[in-house]
């Protein structure tokens, strides 16, 4: 098997989305730990500073051997952690890919998600190659469902993912998806 280089490193007009590093642990640990971030996320106990550890291995992995896995999201002015935003397998093991974001809440509402999946959505079907990409966003999430509907996916219905019902879908094509202008509004 070919593995690829991990050293992602996307710009855009004011985010980095990069390879993640052992030094976004304490941000990340926060965000995701955040009860306003984990309602929107399946159900499961605390991250801990040894899961981070296990997560960025099966990131480094899952790059190396696909090209493409959750991404470290900074701004790029002051290279602050954010959030995170890439792809992955939809339930951890495909056949569908899943773009997948999350952010601190204090980044929310800056239009950060619709940049960063713009750039996350040109990067799959540019440079890895992909298809088709969907989204998968939970009932209630109305931020979630604009980042996605504003980066130019469309919804395709309710599905169930990873045990949960009534998942709103989302989904964009390679032959048929454009990037939307991109906008920091």
């Amino acid at each position: 098997m070919q593995t690829r280089p991990t050293c992602m490193h996307i710009e855009t007009a004011r985010l980095v989305i990069r390879t993640s590093e052992p030094r976004d642990a304490q941000a990340w640990l926060a965000m995701i730990n955040d009860p306003q971030v984990k309602r929107f996320l399946p159900a499961g106990p605390d991250m801990t500073l040894d899961s981070y550890t296990g997560v960025l291995e099966r990131r480094r992995k899952m790059e190396e051997e696909r090209g493409y896995t959750l991404w470290s999201v900074e701004l790029k002015e002051t290279g602050a952690f954010i959030g995170q935003c890439g792809l992955f397998p939809a339930e951890g093991k495909g056949p569908e890919i899943e773009i997948a974001y999350h952010y601190n809440t204090a980044s929310w509402n800056k239009g950060y998600g619709t940049e960063a999946a713009i750039a996350v959505l040109d990067h799959a079907f540019r440079s890895v190659g992909l298809d088709d990409v969907i989204a998968i966003v939970m009932p209630g999430n109305v931020g979630s469902c604009r980042v996605v509907e504003k980066a130019g996916m469309r919804f395709t219905g309710l599905a169930t993912y990873y045990h949960l019902p009534d998942l709103r879908r989302y989904e964009a094509q390679r032959v048929s998806w454009t990037p939307p202008q991109r906008s920091t509004a």
